[in-house]
Protein backbone atom coordinates (compact mmCIF):
# COMPACT_ATOMS: atom_id res chain seq x y z
CA UNK A 1 0.00 0.00 0.00
CA UNK A 2 1.35 3.65 -0.78
CA UNK A 3 2.31 6.28 1.71
CA UNK A 4 -0.15 8.94 1.55
CA UNK A 5 1.45 11.61 0.51
CA UNK A 6 0.95 15.63 1.35
CA UNK A 7 -0.49 18.45 -0.35
CA UNK A 8 1.07 19.76 -3.34
CA UNK A 9 2.59 22.93 -3.06
CA UNK A 10 3.52 24.85 -6.28
CA UNK A 11 6.07 27.06 -6.59
CA UNK A 12 6.21 30.05 -8.61
CA UNK A 13 9.33 30.00 -10.70
CA UNK A 14 7.97 32.86 -12.99
CA UNK A 15 9.81 35.91 -13.57
CA UNK A 16 7.55 38.89 -12.13
CA UNK A 17 6.23 40.81 -15.00
CA UNK A 18 5.20 44.47 -15.58
CA UNK A 19 1.88 45.06 -17.27
CA UNK A 20 2.64 46.96 -20.39
CA UNK A 21 1.31 49.49 -22.01
CA UNK A 22 -1.29 49.04 -24.95
CA UNK A 23 1.41 49.18 -27.93
CA UNK A 24 4.67 47.93 -26.42
CA UNK A 25 4.78 44.38 -26.76
CA UNK A 26 7.20 42.08 -28.45
CA UNK A 27 5.56 41.96 -31.51
CA UNK A 28 5.54 46.23 -31.14
CA UNK A 29 8.91 46.64 -30.80
CA UNK A 30 9.96 44.17 -33.71
CA UNK A 31 7.38 46.19 -36.10
CA UNK A 32 9.07 49.56 -34.87
CA UNK A 33 12.83 47.58 -35.29
CA UNK A 34 11.79 47.39 -39.01
CA UNK A 35 10.77 50.31 -40.17
CA UNK A 36 12.32 52.55 -38.21
CA UNK A 37 15.73 54.18 -39.71
CA UNK A 38 17.74 54.98 -36.87
CA UNK A 39 16.81 54.04 -33.51
CA UNK A 40 20.17 53.67 -32.06
CA UNK A 41 20.72 57.60 -32.99
CA UNK A 42 24.59 57.34 -34.65
CA UNK A 43 23.16 59.69 -37.37
CA UNK A 44 25.67 57.87 -40.01
CA UNK A 45 28.44 57.20 -37.85
CA UNK A 46 29.99 53.85 -38.17
CA UNK A 47 30.10 51.75 -34.82
CA UNK A 48 32.98 53.01 -32.98
CA UNK A 49 35.39 52.09 -29.32
CA UNK A 50 33.10 53.74 -26.62
CA UNK A 51 35.13 53.76 -23.25
CA UNK A 52 33.09 52.75 -19.96
CA UNK A 53 33.53 56.35 -19.24
CA UNK A 54 31.35 57.69 -22.17
CA UNK A 55 28.99 55.13 -21.70
CA UNK A 56 28.63 56.69 -17.70
CA UNK A 57 28.00 59.50 -18.92
CA UNK A 58 24.53 58.38 -20.14
CA UNK A 59 22.49 57.23 -17.19
CA UNK A 60 18.97 58.23 -17.37
CA UNK A 61 15.85 56.54 -18.29
CA UNK A 62 15.76 59.14 -21.31
CA UNK A 63 19.75 58.92 -22.14
CA UNK A 64 20.39 55.38 -21.30
CA UNK A 65 23.81 53.39 -23.04
CA UNK A 66 24.47 50.09 -21.63
CA UNK A 67 27.25 47.64 -22.42
CA UNK A 68 26.66 43.79 -23.06
CA UNK A 69 28.92 40.72 -23.98
CA UNK A 70 31.87 44.08 -25.26
CA UNK A 71 29.11 45.73 -27.15
CA UNK A 72 27.50 49.06 -26.53
CA UNK A 73 23.84 50.19 -27.02
CA UNK A 74 21.87 52.85 -26.71
CA UNK A 75 18.55 51.20 -24.93
CA UNK A 76 17.34 54.33 -24.60
CA UNK A 77 14.26 53.35 -27.27
CA UNK A 78 13.65 49.62 -26.15
CA UNK A 79 12.70 50.55 -21.95
CA UNK A 80 9.25 50.73 -22.39
CA UNK A 81 9.30 47.36 -24.22
CA UNK A 82 10.68 45.80 -22.01
CA UNK A 83 8.44 42.71 -20.16
CA UNK A 84 10.42 43.60 -16.68
CA UNK A 85 9.47 47.13 -16.97
CA UNK A 86 12.19 50.20 -16.92
CA UNK A 87 13.05 49.50 -13.29
CA UNK A 88 15.05 46.48 -13.50
CA UNK A 89 17.26 48.37 -15.91
CA UNK A 90 18.24 51.20 -13.22
CA UNK A 91 21.16 49.72 -11.60
CA UNK A 92 23.39 48.87 -14.98
CA UNK A 93 22.16 51.85 -17.00
CA UNK A 94 25.33 53.99 -17.84
CA UNK A 95 27.09 50.67 -17.06
CA UNK A 96 27.40 46.40 -17.89
CA UNK A 97 24.34 44.52 -18.23
CA UNK A 98 26.17 41.33 -19.22
CA UNK A 99 25.31 40.08 -15.59
CA UNK A 100 21.60 40.91 -15.19
CA UNK A 101 21.13 39.87 -18.90
CA UNK A 102 22.90 36.24 -18.57
CA UNK A 103 20.36 35.65 -15.30
CA UNK A 104 17.48 35.98 -17.00
CA UNK A 105 17.72 36.34 -20.31
CA UNK A 106 20.41 33.77 -21.20
CA UNK A 107 18.87 32.04 -24.56
CA UNK A 108 17.74 35.27 -26.01
CA UNK A 109 19.50 36.38 -29.09
CA UNK A 110 20.76 39.71 -28.44
CA UNK A 111 21.82 40.92 -31.55
CA UNK A 112 17.78 39.72 -32.96
CA UNK A 113 16.22 41.83 -30.09
CA UNK A 114 18.56 44.84 -29.66
CA UNK A 115 21.23 44.79 -32.47
CA UNK A 116 19.79 47.96 -34.13
CA UNK A 117 20.39 49.79 -31.27
CA UNK A 118 24.53 49.13 -31.10
CA UNK A 119 26.29 52.40 -31.21
CA UNK A 120 30.13 50.59 -31.19
CA UNK A 121 32.17 48.21 -29.24
CA UNK A 122 33.63 48.68 -25.46
CA UNK A 123 37.14 49.92 -25.56
CA UNK A 124 39.16 49.00 -22.22
CA UNK A 125 42.44 50.14 -23.36
CA UNK A 126 42.09 53.21 -21.11
CA UNK A 127 41.05 51.74 -17.83
CA UNK A 128 43.88 48.71 -18.34
CA UNK A 129 46.47 51.30 -18.76
CA UNK A 130 45.12 52.95 -15.95
CA UNK A 131 45.36 50.34 -13.78
CA UNK A 132 49.20 49.06 -15.37
CA UNK A 133 49.88 52.73 -14.56
CA UNK A 134 48.74 52.32 -10.74
CA UNK A 135 50.56 48.95 -10.66
CA UNK A 136 53.58 50.05 -11.55
CA UNK A 137 56.68 50.18 -8.69
CA UNK A 138 56.86 53.69 -6.77
CA UNK A 139 59.93 54.56 -6.04
CA UNK A 140 61.53 54.43 -2.63
CA UNK A 141 62.51 57.08 -0.38
CA UNK A 142 66.00 55.86 -0.33
CA UNK A 143 66.98 55.40 -4.56
CA UNK A 144 68.26 57.68 -6.86
CA UNK A 145 66.53 60.11 -8.94
CA UNK A 146 67.82 59.39 -12.38
CA UNK A 147 68.12 63.18 -12.66
CA UNK A 148 70.24 63.88 -10.10
CA UNK A 149 72.43 61.17 -11.46
CA UNK A 150 72.57 62.46 -14.80
CA UNK A 151 73.29 65.91 -13.52
CA UNK A 152 76.14 64.46 -11.21
CA UNK A 153 77.91 63.10 -14.32
CA UNK A 154 77.23 66.08 -16.14
CA UNK A 155 79.14 68.24 -13.60
CA UNK A 156 82.08 65.75 -13.58
CA UNK A 157 85.34 67.46 -14.73
CA UNK A 158 88.20 65.27 -16.35
CA UNK A 159 91.25 65.97 -15.29
CA UNK A 160 93.45 68.08 -16.72
CA UNK A 161 95.98 66.55 -19.03
CA UNK A 162 99.70 67.35 -18.88
CA UNK A 163 101.35 69.36 -21.64
CA UNK A 164 104.72 69.47 -23.16
CA UNK A 165 107.05 72.35 -22.36
CA UNK A 166 107.18 74.36 -25.01
CA UNK A 167 111.14 74.50 -26.85
CA UNK A 168 113.45 77.23 -25.40
CA UNK A 169 113.36 80.60 -27.52
CA UNK A 170 115.54 81.00 -30.49
CA UNK A 171 117.45 84.66 -30.55
CA UNK A 172 118.29 86.29 -33.98
CA UNK A 173 121.11 87.80 -34.57
CA UNK A 174 121.74 91.31 -36.75
CA UNK A 175 121.80 89.48 -39.73
CA UNK A 176 118.70 87.56 -39.65
CA UNK A 177 120.53 84.14 -38.47
CA UNK A 178 118.93 82.36 -35.58
CA UNK A 179 121.36 81.19 -32.72
CA UNK A 180 120.28 79.57 -29.72
CA UNK A 181 120.12 81.35 -26.15
CA UNK A 182 123.07 81.76 -24.43
CA UNK A 183 123.57 79.31 -21.71
CA UNK A 184 123.09 80.65 -18.35
CA UNK A 185 126.01 81.44 -16.20
CA UNK A 186 128.22 79.61 -13.78
CA UNK A 187 126.27 78.62 -10.93
CA UNK A 188 123.46 81.04 -11.76
CA UNK A 189 121.01 77.39 -12.60
CA UNK A 190 119.28 75.63 -10.13
CA UNK A 191 120.46 72.84 -8.78
CA UNK A 192 120.01 69.45 -9.26
CA UNK A 193 118.02 67.42 -6.64
CA UNK A 194 120.02 64.80 -7.18
CA UNK A 195 123.29 66.60 -6.17
CA UNK A 196 126.07 67.29 -8.93
CA UNK A 197 126.82 63.89 -10.88
CA UNK A 198 130.46 63.50 -12.20
CA UNK A 199 129.57 64.08 -15.58
CA UNK A 200 128.04 67.83 -14.98
CA UNK A 201 131.67 68.53 -13.37
CA UNK A 202 134.12 67.70 -16.21
CA UNK A 203 131.62 69.76 -18.75
CA UNK A 204 132.21 72.69 -15.99
CA UNK A 205 135.83 72.22 -16.14
CA UNK A 206 135.76 72.34 -20.31
CA UNK A 207 133.85 75.17 -20.14
CA UNK A 208 136.18 78.64 -20.66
Amino acid sequence: QAPARGPVVARNTARNKVALRRGFGLRDWSLLCRSARDLAQRQGAPLRPITPEEIAQHATEHDAWISLHGKVYNITPYLHYHPGGVGIFQPCLGGDASELFDKYHRWVNTQGLVGVLQLGYLDESSASSASSASAAPKAKRGDRNPRSVNAAAAAFVAPPTKVAPAPPPTIHDADGFAMPAPRPPKGVGMPSLLGKQDDEEEEEELLP
